[in-house]
């Protein structure tokens, strides 16, 4: 089978899949945080996906959009997320809900939902985020392939750290974009660390593929509401 042939296969059997990136394999978050290699909080991935067959019947993913601008000359590192850390951080606007640290600035890029709003939501929804669209706003390419440090702990202190790898598909036609497969979960512990250029600026678009609502129950629903694909790549003609 040639590259071609094998690439084409695989993009149609993605679309069959409950979410773009999540295919139920216990291998997919299967992080360790102790040296006996027992699992950290169970984060396997594997039972939020359900069968294939259920997809249609789910709400397509919408993203949490955030846009992260460095306004020094110099590059930064960054934390996104993280909100035990930064729910209190004095860099907060009032007006807008913006966190700005050291001239770099996380702005939602939604119109009604605050940065603030979004991390307050991590603090006691969680969520796992399914697929990540990274584009680079004002062109410089080279900045959505940088790696991302995803950290996260419990209550106890025990830590994973887990290094999220951002690589271009070779068949695709533009640059300075790139679709993240990563599944990941989100609490308040959990940050993404990442080194954003001087005068540079780049979007994340965060897919959710479950999120937990305990509030839900109170109307005799499930507390976790699953969610399609976001079809974010066109799958290949047949």
């Amino acid at each position: 089978m040639s590259h071609i042939s094998r690439y084409l296969q695989n993009a149609n059997r993605s679309v069959s899949e409950q979410f773009i990136g999540v295919d139920g394999f216990a291998d997919e978050m299967n992080w360790t945080a102790n040296s006996d290699g027992s699992d950290f909080w169970s984060a396997d991935g594997g039972d939020a996906a359900p069968a294939a067959a259920a997809a249609p019947d789910l709400m397509r993913s919408q993203p949490y959009i955030v846009t992260v601008s460095n306004a020094s000359n110099a590059a930064v590192t960054i934390d996104i997320f993280g909100a035990y850390i930064y729910l209190n951080s004095t860099g907060f606007s009032q007006s807008t809900g913006n966190l700005t640290i050291s001239n770099v600035t996380i702005t939602s890029n939604l119109s009604n939902v605050t940065y603030y709003n979004l991390l307050n939501q991590s603090s006691f929804s969680p969520f796992t985020i399914g697929s990540t669209l990274i584009s680079s706003v004002n062109g410089v390419a080279a900045q959505v392939l940088n790696p991302i440090t995803l950290t996260t702990q419990d209550a106890n202190g025990n830590q994973a750290v887990k290094i999220l790898t951002p690589t271009i598909d070779p068949y695709q036609n533009q640059s300075g974009i790139v679709s993240l497969k990563q599944p990941f979960r989100v609490d308040g512990f959990t940050k993404l660390s990442l080194s954003i250029f001087a005068s540079t600026s780049v979007q994340f678009q965060f897919y959710p593929s479950d999120t937990l609502n305990v509030a839900r129950g109170l109307s005799g629903n499930p507390v976790t509401k699953q969610f399609g694909s976001p079809r974010i790549i066109r799958p290949a003609a047949r």
